[in-house]
């Protein structure tokens, strides 16, 4: 077998276990870095040394996205977190060759890639949050529409895929849960609260006919695309003059430290954003600012605590 039909194969199986077109496609932008660095050679032919040479051209680099589909090349190095990515997605395919018996051995087994440092927090502030809730008062139609999406995202910590795909039948306003659908056919319900359920069914009172999702075009009543959100977003940004992130992860982001921050377990908060393992709760969103790991450990510190209390 050769290394691109390896790679298709590798695309196919996981649209068949469920994952989603954006999984696969991404499988495969970053595969196809490596088919063109080492040519489409057999598969049975690629070694260890091959993978570790293809890696370390991508700490060289001097530009990004040269080979992205939907990305201008951009000049600058790729980060850390990128690499791990490229990574990520080698391991997974000749693991997956193994895993299928068509390698004897994993060439891949044995590669490393560094560890990205973790960086400030990525989640929307408070006071970004604020200015886009109070940018979006108002009755009319898309105000409405706006102010209950960012609500939604805020409260519930959905991915945008959820959030475009989260269908009328699977909105419970009295119980005040959600059925996300995300990353293929992956579902969970996630609660939300009075006040998000307030501005949802505000929004169903004028929500266009047509279209079975909670969310979409005003004038159609279609569902909307990941792209209208962005668009959004970035929109609401500019009018409300936040100063830092604004997009749809960046809530996700958020709701986990602000979950984290209020006392929240990495249990429980690991159910609610649908991941499968508690760790990678802890190393996607377990990430502070000084200042709110100087009142975290003023609040839990045993010293602090003695202190407080008059025994020191």
């Amino acid at each position: 077998m050769q290394l691109s039909e390896a790679i298709e194969a590798l695309c196919l199986a996981t649209l068949a276990d469920g994952r989603s077109e954006r999984t696969a496609g991404d499988y495969r932008q970053k595969l196809g870095a490596l088919l063109v660095f080492l040519g489409d050679v057999a598969i049975d032919q690629v070694t260890t040394n091959d993978l570790r040479r293809f890696v370390a051209d991508l700490h060289s680099r001097d530009s990004r996205w040269a080979d992205h589909p939907n990305r201008p090349q951009t000049a600058g190095g790729l980060s850390p977190a990128s690499v791990a990515g490229y990574v990520r997605s080698v391991k997974r395919l000749f693991h997956f060759l193994q895993d299928d018996g068509l390698l004897a051995s994993n060439p891949a087994a044995r590669l490393k890639g560094s560890k990205p440092q973790r960086g400030e927090p990525k989640g929307i502030s408070r006071e970004d949050l604020r200015r886009l809730l109070k940018a979006t008062e108002g009755d009319a139609p898309n105000l409405v529409r706006n102010h209950a999406m960012i609500l939604f995202l805020a409260d519930t910590g959905a991915r945008v895929g959820g959030l475009v795909g989260l269908a009328l039948a699977g909105l419970d306003l009295v119980n005040r849960t959600a059925l996300l659908v995300e990353k293929g056919d992956k579902a969970r319900r996630v609660p939300f609260s009075e006040v998000t359920a307030a501005a949802l069914a505000r929004w169903l009172v004028l929500r266009p006919a047509g279209g079975d999702t909670v969310f979409c075009h005003l004038e159609s009543g279609a569902r909307l695309e990941t792209q209208a959100v962005n668009q959004v977003l970035r929109r609401l940004a500019a009018t409300a003059k936040t100063t830092g992130p604004v997009n749809p992860h960046s809530f996700r982001h958020g709701f986990a430290r602000e979950f984290i921050i209020s006392g929240g377990d990495m249990g429980t908060l690991a159910d609610i954003l649908g991941h499968a393992d508690i760790q990678t709760t802890w190393q996607s969103y377990a990430i502070f600012k000084l200042a709110e790991l100087q009142a975290k450990h003023e609040q839990h510190s045993p010293i602090a605590k003695m202190g407080r209390e008059g025994e020191l």
